[in-house]
C-alpha cells in the first residue's frame, strides 16, 4: 500500500510542471535526516526532519509530502545499517519507506490538504489551522500505530503497552513540527531563505532536548533494570538458602524457577510485570514452610488431618509475609493461590477456574510435577511416565487442563535444561553468575542435617536403659555426622586400673572388645585420665599394629572424656583412615555433652576440657 502511495505521489509530481522550490526542502529534509533521536526500549527512531516534511505538504500537496518522507526514511535506514554492526532485514527496509509514505499520503488526503504554493486565493487562517491539526493528528496515529504494530509482531508484545510506553507524548513532536511549518510557509506560501536561518536554531533546540531527555530515560531505564537484577539476586539467594535448609526438597525451588519461566514462554506470556512476577514468584512460593515444624515437613508417613492443616498454612502465610514488601508485580496472589485446584477443592481460599491467578494456575503444575519426580519422606521419587499420568488425571480437576496439556509438551525441553544447569553447576561451562554457589549451599545443607541429627540424639537418649545402649543411641548419631570407621565406648573396669569396651561398631570392634586399655596409658587411657579431648593421634597406640591391618585401615583416633561430678566416666573414642577435621571434633565434643546431661553415670557436672592436636604420643604398653 506504501508503494502503490508513492507510485501515485511520483506520478503525480511528474505529470505537473516541475517546481524546483521543493528541492530546497527536499535537501533539508536529507541533511536534517542525519540527526535522529532513538526512542529508548523500541527498535524506532524520531527527527526534526518532520518540520521539513509538513512544511512540503502545505506548501506543494500529499504527493509532494509522500516523496520527502521517502527521502527521509531512506536516510535513516541507511543510517542505521551504516553505524550498527547488525544490518536492518530487508523487510525492515521495505517497511520503514512504505509506513511513513503511506501516513502522509492518507492523512493529508483525508484532511483536505490543499497546496498553498500554486494557490492564488487567499488563506482561510481557521480553515488552515484546522486542517493542518486533522492532518498532523492523522499522520501522528496512523504513522505511530504502524511502527507500534510492527515492533509487536517482531517482539511478540501487546501493541497498547508499546504506543502508551514509547510514542503517545510524540504527538508533541508533530505538532511542534507542524507549528514550525506553518509558520514557514504561512505568509508568503513559498520557502524564504532567511526565514529557514530564523527558524534552524529553535529546530536545534528541538533536537537537542528531545536527545536529552531520551538518553535521560534510557539511563534511568537501564537503572531500573539493574535495581531489578539486584532485587531479584538477593530474593533468589534467600530462597535457594531457605531451600538449602531443607533436606528433602534440595533444589527444588530452582527447578521450579526453571521449568516455570519456560512453562510461560511456551504459554506465549510476554507481558513484562506477569513474567517477572513468576519468575519472583516461582523462587518465594515456599516462604511460608518456615512456619511449618520441620517434624511435619520431614515427616516419612502420612500426615494426620491436623498435620495438614497446619502444612495448608504455608500457602497464606508465605503470601503474608511478601505483603510486606512492595513488589512492582503480583507475586503475592500467585503464591497464596498456587494449592488452589480448577475445581475449588483447594486451599486456602477455595476459589476455582479462572477466578485462580494464571501465574498461580502455572505454578501449581511444575510445582506438583517437580514434587512427584523428587525424593519425599513418604516415598522414593516416580518416573516421567508415572508423574506424567498423575498429571493428566488431575486435569480439568485440580489443575487448568490448557497448561497440563503445554507443560506435557515440553518436558523434553525441560530435560534439556536441567541438563544444561546440571553441567553449568559442574562447571563445564563458561561464566559466571552472582548465584549462591553449591558449596556455600552445602554448609547451609549441613548444619540443618546436624541439627535435625542432634535433635534426634537429644530425644533417644533419655529412653537408654543401660550405658551401653545409650552409647549404641550415641554411635548412632555419630556415625551420620562423623565419616568414622570405628565407635568405641570405653568405662572403668571394676576393680581394676584400666578400660574397657562395653560397646563397640564398626571396623575391628572384636579386637577392640578383648582390650584392656590402663588409665592414663594409651590414647583412650590418657584422655580418661587428664580429662582432655584428642584429635588424630595415631591409632595404633591404642590398637596396637593390627589397626593398619584391618580391612579398612585405621590410621587416625579420635577421643572425648565423659565428665561428671567433677571425675571422667568414660571415653568415647573414633577410629578412622583419614584425618579427623575440627567440625568433626566440635560434633563429638557437642554428642558427648549432650550424652552427659541425659546419662547419669557417676554425677551430673561437666568439667572444661581442652583439644590437643596429635597429642598425646605416650610409649604403647600392649597386654
Amino acid at each position: 500500500m506504501g508503494l502503490v502511495a508513492v507510485g501515485l505521489s511520483l506520478t503525480d509530481i511528474l505529470s505537473q510542471s516541475l517546481d524546483t522550490r521543493w528541492f530546497l526542502l527536499a535537501g533539508l529534509t536529507l541533511v536534517s535526516g542525519f540527526l535522529p533521536v532513538k526512542l529508548p526500549s523500541v527498535s524506532a527512531t524520531i527527527s526534526i526532519s518532520e518540520t521539513f516534511v509538513f512544511a512540503g505538504t502545505i506548501l506543494f500537496g500529499p504527493s509532494v509530502g509522500a516523496v520527502l518522507v521517502l527521502l527521509d526514511a531512506g536516510v535513516l535506514s541507511a543510517r542505521v545499517s551504516l553505524t550498527k554492526k547488525r544490518r536492518l532485514r530487508f523487510e525492515q527496509v521495505l517497511f520503514n519507506l512504505a509506513a511513513p509514505a503511506l501516513s502522509i499520503w492518507i492523512a493529508a488526503h483525508v484532511a483536505g490538504i490543499k497546496p498553498i504554493a500554486s494557490s492564488t486565493e487567499s488563506i482561510d487562517a481557521i480553515q488552515f489551522v484546522g486542517s493542518l491539526a486533522a492532518f498532523t493528528l492523522l499522520y501522528f496515529l496512523s504513522n505511530s500505530w504502524l511502527v507500534t504494530f510492527a515492533i509487536s509482531l517482531e517482539k511478540g508484545v501487546p501493541p497498547f503497552s508499546i504506543w502508551s510506553n514509547n510514542f503517545k507524548e510524540l504527538l508533541l513532536n508533530y505538532a511542534a513540527g507542524a507549528s514550525i511549518a506553518a509558520l514557514l510557509v504561512y505568509n508568503n506560501k513559498t520557502i524564504s531563505p532567511t526565514f529557514i536561518g530564523v527558524i534552524l536554531p529553535l529546530l536545534l533546540v528541538l533536537y537537542l532536548t528531545y536527545e536529552w531527555s531520551t538518553k535521560r530515560v534510557e539511563t534511568e531505564r537501564q537503572k531500573n533494570a539493574e535495581l531489578n537484577r539486584v532485587f531479584l539476586s538477593t530474593i533468589e539467594a534467600l530462597a535457594m538458602a531457605i531451600d538449602a535448609k531443607d533436606q528433602v526438597t534440595h533444589g527444588h525451588i530452582r527447578r521450579v524457577q526453571r521449568y516455570t519461566m519456560a512453562l510461560a514462554g511456551a504459554l506465549g506470556i510476554k507481558e513484562d510485570k506477569q513474567i517477572k512476577a513468576l519468575e519472583a514468584a516461582a523462587l518465594l512460593h515456599d516462604t511460608g514452610k518456615l512456619a511449618v515444624p520441620e517434624y511435619i515437613l520431614n515427616k516419612p508417613g502420612a500426615l494426620t488431618a491436623s498435620e495438614f492443616e497446619r502444612m495448608k498454612l504455608h500457602a497464606a502465610v508465605g503470601a503474608d509475609i511478601l505483603k510486606s514488601i512492595d513488589f512492582p508485580y503480583p507475586v503475592e496472589p500467585i503464591v497464596r493461590h498456587h494449592h488452589e485446584n480448577w475445581d475449588g477443592s483447594g486451599y486456602p481460599d477455595g476459589i476455582s477456574g479462572q477466578d485462580i491467578p494464571l501465574g498461580a494456575r502455572i505454578l501449581s503444575v511444575v510445582d506438583c510435577y517437580d514434587a512427584l519426580t523428587s525424593d519425599r519422606p513418604y516415598r522414593p521419587r516416580m518416573t516421567r511416565f508415572q508423574a506424567e499420568q498423575i498429571l493428566k488425571d488431575r486435569r480439568d480437576k485440580m489443575y487448568d487442563p490448557w497448561i497440563v496439556d503445554e507443560f506435557l509438551k515440553i518436558l523434553d525441553q525441560l530435560e534439556r535444561i536441567d541438563a544444561a544447569e546440571s553441567k553449568a553447576a559442574l562447571g563445564l561451562d563458561s561464566g559466571s553468575s552472582s548465584r549462591l554457589k553449591p558449596a556455600q549451599l552445602d554448609v547451609i545443607s549441613s548444619t540443618t542435617a546436624e541439627e535435625r541429627e542432634f535433635n534426634e540424639l537429644s530425644r533417644e537418649l533419655p529412653k537408654a536403659t543401660t550405658p551401653a545402649a545409650a552409647a549404641e543411641v550415641l554411635f548412632r548419631y555419630l556415625g551420620r555426622v562423623i565419616p568414622a570407621a570405628t565407635f568405641a565406648f570405653y568405662v572403668p573396669k571394676p576393680d581394676t586400673n584400666s578400660l574397657i569396651s562395653i560397646s563397640c561398631v564398626g571396623v575391628g570392634s572384636r579386637t577392640i572388645e578383648s582390650l584392656n586399655v590402663p588409665v592414663g596409658e594409651r590414647i583412650s587411657g590418657w584422655a580418661f585420665a587428664h580429662q582432655q579431648m584428642i584429635m588424630n593421634s595415631d591409632a595404633t597406640l591404642d590398637l596396637g599394629p593390627v589397626a593398619r591391618t584391618l580391612g579398612t585401615p585405621l590410621r587416625y583416633a579420635m577421643v572425648a572424656p565423659i565428665i561428671q561430678g567433677g571425675q571422667p566416666t568414660a571415653v568415647v573414642t573414633l577410629y578412622g583412615s583419614d584425618k579427623f577435621e575440627r567440625d568433626h571434633s566440635r560434633l563429638l565434643e557437642s554428642a558427648v555433652n549432650l550424652f552427659q546431661s541425659a546419662i547419669h553415670l557417676s554425677g551430673s557436672d561437666t568439667a572444661p576440657r581442652h583439644i590437643h592436636e596429635n597429642s598425646p604420643t605416650p610409649k604403647p604398653k600392649f597386654h
